[in-house]
């Protein structure tokens, strides 16, 4: 099954070309990396002038003729069709399982074995611990891994400094992965698709807010905050809108 949307992305356009204005189906991004899909997601944003607060994102678009980022996004630049398009890439990723990204994970350490990796699989295997909940290489993990990518460095507390390459879309998973460390359930359905491949996440409905720690609430406030400055909240945005944003 794998094998056949990897054929069918082999027939897709190459991100550089994709061009989020137009009708995008689902043979185009099924099979797709995680890299590749972060990408093609986060050209919606790019035209709209987003700054990229991460560095591998901000390197790739700024060597994009067409990329002028700006103080701040222009979200009425971002057209229905662009905007949907963003939507199906992160509701797609969002429902990748655990064997497949695990699938994924095994090949790309197959090649990097075999001394034929590339810095996009680097990048990759990053994502991929993102999704697992942890190292997603083999032998000692890399030291400047972040907190979604290791999460028990949430066992301290973080600085603002620490967050200095996340997005607004990542600062609300960073501090969900707070409340997700201690069980609590969530009922939208992309955050439930994000932590049901965390390999250390067990929902408990008997999850209460009490199970918080001093340490825990500290980085939560520390991470709204960010949130609220990077982007005020929208009282009309849908509940799980921020999940395939920038």
């Amino acid at each position: 099954m794998l094998a056949l949307a990897v054929m069918a992305v082999a027939l897709a356009v190459p991100v550089e070309q994709y061009d989020a204005d137009q009708p995008l189906a689902k043979a185009e991004y099924e099979g797709r990396s995680l890299r590749e899909l972060t990408l093609m997601r986060n050209v919606t944003y790019a035209r709209a002038h987003n700054p990229f607060r991460r560095k591998w994102l901000n390197a790739w678009f700024s060597k994009q003729r067409w990329y002028a980022p700006a103080e701040a996004m222009d979200e009425s630049l971002i057209s229905q069709t662009a905007r949907a398009n963003a939507d199906a890439l992160g509701a797609y990723e969002a429902g990748l399982s655990a064997a497949e990204l695990v699938a994924r994970r095994d090949a790309v350490r197959a090649r990097v074995k075999d001394g034929k990796g590339t810095a996009e699989d680097a990048i990759e295997l990053r994502l991929l611990s993102v999704r697992l909940g942890g190292w997603a290489g083999e032998g000692a993990a890399p030291s400047d891994l972040n907190a979604l990518e290791e999460p028990s460095k949430l066992d301290k507390l973080l600085k603002l400094s620490d967050l200095d390459d996340f997005s607004p879309r990542d600062l609300k998973l960073l501090r969900n992965a707070v409340f997700a460390r201690r069980g609590r359930p969530f009922k939208t359905p992309l955050v439930q698709g994000h932590f049901k491949t965390v390999t250390w996440y067990r929902a408990d409905p008997a999850y209460k807010d009490s199970r918080l720690t001093d340490i825990d609430k500290k980085n939560v406030q520390l991470i709204l905050s960010l949130e609220k400055r990077l982007r005020p909240p929208k009282d009309e945005e849908a509940p799980d809108a921020f999940y395939t944003a920038a």
